[in-house]
């Protein structure tokens, strides 16, 4: 995976409705769920670093 794609809301307090690792995935549930955003729901996309994908770097979450 070299990329998520991020489905959110442009509202005062934004918020991150699901993160996905393809972009159909993303259009469908942003589709789903636009209607709990009156502006519609938005989506991008945002690299994940390589240290997180080498399968050698711990993650501590």
């Amino acid at each position: 995976m070299k990329s998520v794609w991020i489905v959110f809301d442009d509202e005062d307090d934004a918020g991150i409705y699901g993160v996905f690792d393809n972009r159909e995935d993303a259009d469908s549930y942003a589709d789903e769920v636009s209607h709990m955003s009156s502006n519609g729901m938005k989506i991008a996309d945002f690299p994940v670093p390589w240290r997180l994908t080498d399968r050698a770097t711990r993650i501590e979450i």
